[in-house]
């Protein structure tokens, strides 16, 4: 597992008023380093159960497996 910063760089829904106030959690089980080109699909945490807190998204491949988890503080 590896926790970084995210890919600001790389990412079009950038916002730099959370800038410095969220994580990225790389999954081991992919290889890449910079994951940005493999996400197929983000889903929100909150779109799938009935969730308060701060906003977490899960990067998923294209085979569906789970890469990536971000929070958003």
């Amino acid at each position: 597992m590896k926790i970084s910063e995210p890919d600001l760089q790389e990412d079009p829904d950038y916002d730099p008023e959370v800038d410095g106030q969220a994580a990225y959690l790389r999954l081991p089980d992919h290889p890449a380093e910079n994951i940005s080109g493999y996400v197929k699909k983000t889903v929100r945490l909150s779109d799938l159960i009935d969730y308060e807190g701060a906003d977490i998204y899960m990067d998923f491949d294209l085979a569906g497996r789970l890469i990536g988890i971000e929070i958003l503080g």
